[in-house]
């Protein structure tokens, strides 16, 4: 690893005309710059980055005015890329009745009735319950008709696909016993009477969810605002947000004209529905979100489309190429025809947009990995960064297809550990065997592929060190739980910095911005309180963000 010892790298001319407005010095500043860098100082003025070396070469761009930090042998870091979450819809969530933290039955239920108390009237809505609390993943709606006889209830499940609701939401909605389950969608039952059970899959959510009130332009602010502030609080300065519409567009325009955006958005259309005229609706979703009015922002960035091929495994929606445990020939489903996505894919390819795929199962992974070789073959080689997110099961056969098909794999690292999604719920479902290849991180990277690093909030934690830790360890990072989930995709520390740094930038087409610590970039930075390549990869976790900078500008220090 390269030692930056002397003769600082400045902005324009050796002599710099004028004093800095931030210098740090003293610490480990980890550049993630081609060579892997490491000085100890560097200097910021007007934004960006004016040198970087020793804590000599600093020491001309000191005036009267400067801001000195002296870091004390901390670690300065390019600020965070967080490549798949979703800031507004967390936001509100965590605003509202949040169940993230209930981790008992008996604490959804106590906090659904809080809810309900605190709302008044009309629908109870709240996000976040954890699915492997319920048999097979799935809870009844006599739970929260015990609660909640009067009102109707919908609550979305941590894993976004899945919502519980009561007898009086299915009843608003018209669905029984007769009712079919829409394409793409699964109306769960009771086994006995054959009457819906509660419980709702992909569409069959949106039966529900289209009767609910729109949320203001006011509460997806405050949701924003919200995010943001957690954002600052990891040290994350990026993000793409795979799906957006006009109305999310709209407040982060507002909140980049006010002033308040405090990270660089790359903001992703979803692609609502499949089936006939695919590849001409992609287009369409992503013209939306195109304004010409809209002013070019070093802020916010439009022009990629969000495409779910599956579903999830706990809802065994996931697509997998072997059928799931005890279902007989059930392997899940696919959102789209493998041609169809194909065809639309090249398309999508030829106008210039970058498409982001949802995949879970081996099979979903594998149909559009074709895909992705359907568009080389008809375009040719383009710079359109495509990338797969999630990624639980990959064919050992399409590891060294992400290379060969310059195709991103960004993983939710924080979710490959043998919690209880995975041990309760999963390893039924499909065996240990294919448990043990879950989130193949270390495979796809030794392979040549390019990893990068996101959280899916609000689905689980944003701290990028908690999903950092976990991809060096494969191990509960609260400890709770000793056994490791396949040891051998293990990684180490610099690969997952690259991917939640100077990968995530790449991906997000900001790397002539951000995403590493050189001269002329963004004074985009993070400053933690340790050293992460002196400590053991399990104390990661516990590492806190003292301070986070977004172009020249502190957005979080921590509390004395």
């Amino acid at each position: 690893m390269a030692l930056l010892l002397s003769g600082a790298i400045v902005a324009g001319s050796a002599a710099y005309a004028r004093e800095a407005d931030l210098v740090l010095r003293g610490g480990v500043v980890y550049t993630l710059d081609a060579s892997r860098s490491r000085a100890e100082a560097l200097a910021v003025d007007g934004g960006r980055i004016v040198a970087v070396g020793t804590r000599d070469d600093v020491q001309p761009f000191l005036g009267v005015g400067t801001e000195v930090v002296d870091l004390d042998g901390r670690m300065v870091l390019p600020g965070f890329h967080d490549s798949h979450a979703h800031p507004i819809a967390g936001g509100m969530d965590a605003l509202a009745c949040s169940l993230v933290e209930a981790r008992t039955v008996e604490a959804i239920l106590a906090k659904v009735r809080e809810c309900a108390e605190a709302s008044g009237e009309g629908w109870v809505v709240g996000a976040g319950w954890d699915l492997s609390l319920f048999p097979a993943a799935n809870p009844h709606e006599s739970l929260l008709d015990a609660v909640v006889p009067e009102r109707p209830v919908f609550l979305e499940g941590a894993d976004g696909h899945s919502a519980w609701v009561n007898s009086k939401a299915l009843a608003l909605a018209g669905i029984d016993h007769a009712t079919s389950d829409p394409p793409h969608g699964v109306i769960e039952r009771d086994r006995a009477t054959g009457e819906p059970s509660g419980t709702l899959r992909e569409s069959a959510v949106a039966l529900v969810s289209g009767l609910l009130p729109a949320p203001s332009a006011e509460a997806q602010r405050a949701g924003l605002r919200h995010a943001l502030g957690e954002m600052a609080s990891f040290g994350i300065t990026s993000m793409i947000d795979p799906v957006v519409g006009p109305g999310e567009l709209a407040t982060y325009d507002q909140a980049d004209a006010a002033g308040e955006l405090t990270a660089r958005i790359l903001a992703c259309a979803r692609l609502e529905a499949t089936g006939p005229g695919l590849a001409r609706r992609g287009l369409d979703a992503v013209a939306l979100l195109a304004r010409p009015a809209r002013p070019a922002s070093p802020r916010l960035r439009t022009g990629c489309l969000k495409v779910f091929v599956d579903g999830v495994l706990e809802g065994e929606t996931a697509a997998l190429l072997d059928p799931y445990l005890g279902s007989g020939s059930h392997r899940g489903m696919l959102n789209v025809e493998p041609q169809a996505l194909a065809a639309a894919l090249g398309s999508w390819d030829a106008a210039g947009l970058q498409v982001h795929l949802h995949t879970i199962g081996d099979l979903a992974v594998r149909v559009a990995l074709d895909a992705l070789a359907s568009a080389h073959r008809a375009n040719g080689p383009r710079d359109q960064r495509h990338h797969l997110a999630h990624l639980q099961l990959v064919h050992p056969d399409d590891i060294g297809r992400f290379a060969a098909l310059d195709a991103t794999a960004t993983f939710q690292p924080l979710w490959a550990y043998p919690d209880s999604y995975i041990e309760d719920v999963n390893l039924e479902q499909v065996g240990r065997a294919r448990v043990e290849r879950m989130y193949p991180i270390g495979s796809i990277h030794r392979a040549g592929g390019r990893i990068a690093g996101g959280s899916d909030w609000p689905v689980s934690s944003m701290n990028p060190l908690l999903a950092i830790e976990v991809a060096l360890t494969r191990r509960d990072p609260a400890g709770d739980d000793p056994d490791t989930l396949n040891a051998s995709e293990r990684v180490d520390l610099d690969t997952m910095l690259a991917a939640y740094t100077r990968n995530g930038a790449w991906l997000a087409r900001q790397e002539a911005i951000t995403g590493s610590i050189e001269v002329g970039k963004a004074a985009d930075l993070v400053i933690l309180e340790r050293d992460l390549f002196a400590i053991s990869p399990h104390e990661i976790g516990e590492v806190r963000v003292a301070r986070t900078i977004f172009g020249g500008r502190t957005i979080y220090q921590l509390a004395p």
